[in-house]
């Protein structure tokens, strides 16, 4: 039997996290080392330094209200209203002029062609499975303007953690739930997701592929860009 995905899962796990009395989807640690690569991103000389920015799977907005606090036009998607509505909340409390919406990463027809310069992998593309991920990034290059820019940071090449190991399926590369029916993150070798992102369409920039004990995995980190139109 073929793996499902089961985006709207998600929900659940945010509504347990703020039930706990935590920030988000990330502990206090991961979030400091999130924030410091977001940090080393924007002094990335290709990185544009102002407009419109889309995070994709944006969840309770952390990454969205980083960037909002730099003076972006910050909007942020994820399917978990839980998320959605947690991340309107902090919005409002800290005055932020971001927006959030309930949607799925594949689909984002709330969005015209060409509004945004910049659109960020909030994690989110390791929890895209199958044909669906070539949906993400095609509605990812119409989204974005010519010449726009394309932060991808996703789990790759080996799953080191102990617990998931076993749950690890090397044929579809995916962590499968423990009765084998739901494929929860795609771990892609990282010359297959780079293949991935230049296939619809993209210009790749730079990419790199970072190792940590802390991780459950390895992490790709990719810069592109959606080519300008050719006048």
């Amino acid at each position: 039997m073929k793996p499902r995905a089961n985006y709207i899962g998600h929900d659940a796990q945010y509504q347990k996290y703020r039930a706990a009395g935590l920030n988000g989807w990330n502990g206090e640690a991961d979030w400091l080392a999130w924030k410091r690569q977001l940090e080393t991103l924007c002094r990335d000389q290709d990185f544009p330094k102002a407009g419109g920015l889309l995070e994709l799977g944006c969840g309770a907005g952390e990454v969205a209200l980083f960037f909002a606090e730099r003076g972006y036009q910050v909007h942020g998607i994820d399917i978990a209203p839980t998320a959605i509505c947690w991340a309107m909340e902090k919005a409002t409390a800290s005055g932020s002029t971001a927006q959030f919406h309930v949607g799925d990463v594949t689909d984002l027809r709330c969005y015209p062609a060409a509004s945004f310069d910049i659109v960020i992998d909030g994690h989110c593309l390791h929890c895209i499975i199958g044909e669906d991920r070539r949906k993400v990034l095609l509605e990812t290059k119409r989204v974005l303007k010519p010449g726009g820019f394309l932060y991808i940071s996703t789990m790759c090449g080996d799953v080191k953690d102990p617990e998931m190991k076993p749950l690890f399926d090397p044929q579809s590369r995916c962590i499968l739930s423990r009765d084998g029916t739901v494929a929860a993150r795609y771990v892609g070798l990282p010359e297959d997701i780079v293949n991935e992102v230049k296939s619809a369409g993209f210009t790749i920039i730079s990419q790199q592929v970072n190792d940590s004990d802390d991780y459950l995995s390895q992490d790709l980190i990719v810069h592109a860009i959606k080519p300008a139109l050719i006048r």
